[in-house]
């Protein structure tokens, strides 16, 4: 069946919705969380090399975003139709088009910024996130598919090494208090994280897509997404007192932790009631409760991020 003429309006709804703008809001602290780490003088945020390192990063993201679309684009098709409409409505060789454009751009301005900045390994550095975006969703790697693998790719392919790429564009030697800032974040976001690949369980089973929920099994599966989320959020919680204790952030800023301690215990003590709560249950009825709680991942995911914001915000008050 002949697909029928893309407008222009629908070239934009369907180019936004396969870059999952949704999670924007919950990538920009992933950026800016080392960058207050790392910092000692706002001018940063108006020079030329920061902004280019913010294009990279999101081009690095949108490319992940566009790869992951195309090749799930027919697993997504029962519960994610959405996607599926829009690779489709755009053609499989317009996709491809944009992801390579992101790609391309990704690496050009890397190659600037590392000449700019004498940090020849942010170029490097970026080609391993497009080689990773790519080997996670793209045969033969395709590390979604591949167990405990998957865990590590979100760990550090999704949110340590982004942020420490953030470190380094505006730091030749970030603070240590950035990588452990930036592991912890990791460990604890992941844990949520595992929530949404547990909602998938069903269609990656059908499609013998083994993730890391098909290796443990969806009940153990969540019982580790909550012991991540707690050792993240004991490792987030200590790591920037810690960094508050170092820097000698006035006793008034100590209450900046409280919203990201809040959010913290939020996600922990949720996950740990769906684990709890799905135990005694059948399959079936597991995978039900599981999608019925994902409608909250994205919720979680924010303010833990935005409160670690915050946090680092305080934290490079505090320094100066």
């Amino acid at each position: 069946m002949q697909r029928p003429p893309l407008t222009f309006w629908h070239f934009v709804i369907y180019s936004l919705r396969i870059r999952r703008v949704e999670y924007r809001i919950a990538e920009i602290p992933i950026l800016l969380i080392p960058v207050f780490l790392s910092i000692t003088d706002i001018a940063v945020f108006g020079t030329w090399p920061f902004w280019e390192g913010v294009l990279i990063f999101f081009f690095l993201f949108t490319f992940g975003d566009l790869v992951n679309c195309l090749a799930d684009r027919d697993l997504d098709a029962v519960y994610k139709p959405q996607l599926t409409e829009a690779v489709y409505g755009l053609g499989i060789k317009n996709v491809i088009a944009q992801a390579a454009f992101s790609g391309l751009a990704a690496v050009l301005l890397s190659i600037d910024l590392s000449w700019r900045t004498g940090r020849w390994f942010l170029l490097p550095g970026t080609l391993f996130g497009l080689l990773t975006a790519y080997a996670y969703s793209v045969p033969p790697l395709r590390l979604k598919g591949r167990g405990l693998w998957q865990l590590g790719f979100y760990w550090i392919g999704l949110f340590a090494a982004p942020m420490l790429f953030s470190a380094f564009v505006v730091s030749a030697s970030p603070p240590w208090e950035t990588y452990i800032v930036s592991l912890a974040y990791g460990l604890l976001q992941t844990g949520v994280l595992l929530v949404n690949t547990a909602e998938d369980y069903p269609e990656d089973e059908r499609e013998n897509v083994r993730t890391v929920i098909i290796a443990l099994g969806l009940h153990r599966g969540l019982r580790g997404a909550v012991w991540l989320a707690s050792a993240g959020a004991a490792s987030l919680l200590a790591a920037f007192a810690t960094t508050y204790w170092n820097r000698q952030v006035p006793r008034a800023g100590w209450f900046a932790l409280v919203p990201l301690g809040a959010a913290a215990a939020l996600v922990v003590i949720s996950l740990g009631k769906l684990s709890r709560h799905i135990r005694a249950m059948n399959l079936p009825d597991a995978i039900a409760q599981v999608k019925k709680s994902g409608k909250w991942v994205p919720a979680w995911i924010t303010a833990v991020a935005l409160s670690s914001l915050l946090a680092s915000i305080v934290a490079f008050i505090g320094r100066r």
